[in-house]
């Protein structure tokens, strides 16, 4: 299934990863309730956009971590943008949990906006980004999702099993 999964990321994104790499769960909530399992220390903060899926706060605090809601206005259409991020990061900030086309409200980011939020990110080498695409394959808006560069940054991409389901991996 990890060789299936590799080779669906080389066809649809352009990413080359080992098996080794690739770790499958249950669905997306799982994975990253393990992955902030695995990886937060007390006191450790996830930053998480929000409008955002209700439990998202809960496996950070469940986790000991700290969420740390940052509010996307109706007239940016609910997207974080990079001033936000840049502001809302600080030595603690370990994770940006990252939903897009995001749930509740459908947005979606484009290239540019990613382009713009990993500016930042690159100057913050110890904030990890994670995201939930459990939408992405429904979405029909033009989306995308944030592409790893090579570094020792973690890079965890979620997907719900009745989207992988409706969409063959191999």
């Amino acid at each position: 299934m990890k060789d299936a999964v590799a080779k669906k990321f080389k066809r649809e994104n352009g990413l080359d990863y080992k098996a080794s790499q690739i770790t499958v769960g249950t669905g997306g909530k799982q994975v990253l309730y393990n992955a902030f399992m695995a990886t937060l220390n007390p006191g450790d903060e996830v930053i998480i956009p929000a409008p955002y899926w209700v439990s998202y706060p809960d496996m950070v605090m469940l986790a000991g971590g700290e969420p740390v809601e940052l509010v996307c206005r109706m007239e940016d259409g609910f997207k974080l943008k990079p001033e936000a991020l840049e502001k809302a990061i600080t030595p603690k900030t370990k994770w940006l949990l990252l939903n897009s086309p995001s749930n509740p409200t459908g947005a979606a980011y484009t290239r540019a906006e990613l382009k713009a939020l990993t500016d930042v990110l690159v100057k913050h080498p110890h904030v990890h980004v994670m995201t939930d695409e459990c939408m992405n394959t429904w979405s029909t808006t033009t989306s995308c999702s944030p592409r790893r560069r090579r570094s020792s940054r973690r890079f965890i991409r979620a997907r719900s099993p009745s989207t992988a389901a409706r969409r063959p991996i191999a």
